[in-house]
């Protein structure tokens, strides 16, 4: 093959990267079927469970608005956070300045995956922020996938990792067996996830050869991102236990906003939300529903009520929570998404 002929290959293989539409495949029959079972999934726990309603919506009612709006802007420092992130492992990858956009911008698309997330299953937003990214910076789909990967990756490890430790002095070192069962279930994914990565890094060239001839240069680039995006660890570690600690700092506000304390202890009551808030994190990745939608809930409170919080109580702080991790989401997301194809399409007039 001449260089000519790879050259124009790649160009194929890179047209192929951009899906159509994403408006067309956000906002479609199936995922307002997928949005309703969600709902339904909310209110079947709502009515199963014996829950005082007059008495959820006077604590919702009665909570303190300084603190949930602390938790609001709290919440929202996640994005630039992550971003700086994904900057630094897309700089590990082999992005340089010009294929990089700006911080703000980073977040953004950060910001508009998620919202995307939170409309349709199977994390199509993660592979939305690919696209964009490769509309903004000029790279592969591919490549920017496997630095979404990567991070995914990371994350999943870091919150096995603190869960165990904050259920080990939530619980005094005796957690509970569906926690252990599910935390060895995690630990198993992680462990199969390294071994991939390890694979990919030490033999690309095995596994390119079991692939077929016109995947090649997708799964090399894929390759680039996934494995380059790893690196300068200090700064990774540093800026996910930053993200994670925001979202922790959230669940936080909102439990102080309703006037619970969770221990009298202040070190044990920051352990016990710690805990709450990464149980229910592993609960927005399960396929089928957006965001976790209806498992996020029921795990918040399955989890408040096993700290010894009463339902009314655990109920409540899930709604006040998802009110801003969801719903401000889908709110502020809605515009954002509008605003950006607005300047998209009129840019390129």
């Amino acid at each position: 093959m001449t260089a000519t002929d790879q050259a124009a290959s790649e160009g194929r293989v890179s047209s192929n990267d951009a899906p159509p539409d994403f408006g067309r495949r956000v906002f479609t029959r199936r995922t307002a079927v997928s949005l309703a079972l969600s709902l339904a999934l909310i209110g079947l726990l709502l009515t199963r469970v014996q829950i005082d309603v007059a008495r959820t919506v006077q604590i919702i009612r009665s909570a303190d608005l300084s603190l949930y709006l602390a938790a609001f802007a709290v919440y929202y420092l996640v994005f630039p956070v992550r971003a700086l992130r994904w900057r630094r492992m897309l700089g590990n990858a082999g992005y340089d300045s010009a294929q990089t956009p700006s911080l703000p911008r980073l977040a953004t698309i950060i910001f508009l995956s998620w919202f995307v997330n939170c409309l349709v299953p199977a994390k199509l937003g993660d592979v939305y922020r690919a696209y964009l990214l490769k509309q903004d910076g000029r790279g592969s789909l591919t490549k920017a996938g496997g630095t979404i990967v990567a991070e995914r990756i990371i994350d999943f490890t870091f919150v096995l990792v603190l869960l165990a430790i904050t259920g080990a002095i939530s619980f005094h070192g005796r957690l509970p067996d569906s926690l252990a069962g599910g935390l060895e279930v995690g630990a198993g994914l992680a462990l199969l996830a390294g071994a991939a990565l390890l694979a990919m890094w030490r033999h690309p060239a095995l596994i390119r050869r079991a692939l077929p001839e016109h995947l090649h240069a997708i799964y090399s680039r894929f390759n680039e991102g996934t494995i380059g995006a790893f690196g300068g660890y200090r700064m990774l570690i540093l800026y996910t236990a930053l993200a994670w600690l925001v979202e922790m700092m959230r669940l936080f506000l909102v439990v102080r906003a309703t006037g619970v304390h969770l221990d009298g202890r202040f070190g044990v009551e920051l352990t016990l939300v710690a805990f709450i808030a990464l149980v229910s994190s592993l609960f927005t990745a399960p396929p089928g529903l957006p965001a976790g939608l209806g498992y996020v809930e029921a795990s918040i409170v399955a989890a408040l009520v096993l700290v010894g919080q009463p339902m009314d109580m655990a109920v409540s702080i899930a709604l006040l929570d998802r009110s801003i991790s969801y719903v401000s989401l889908v709110v502020f997301g809605f515009v954002v998404y509008l605003v950006s194809r607005y300047l998209r399409s009129h840019r390129s007039r």
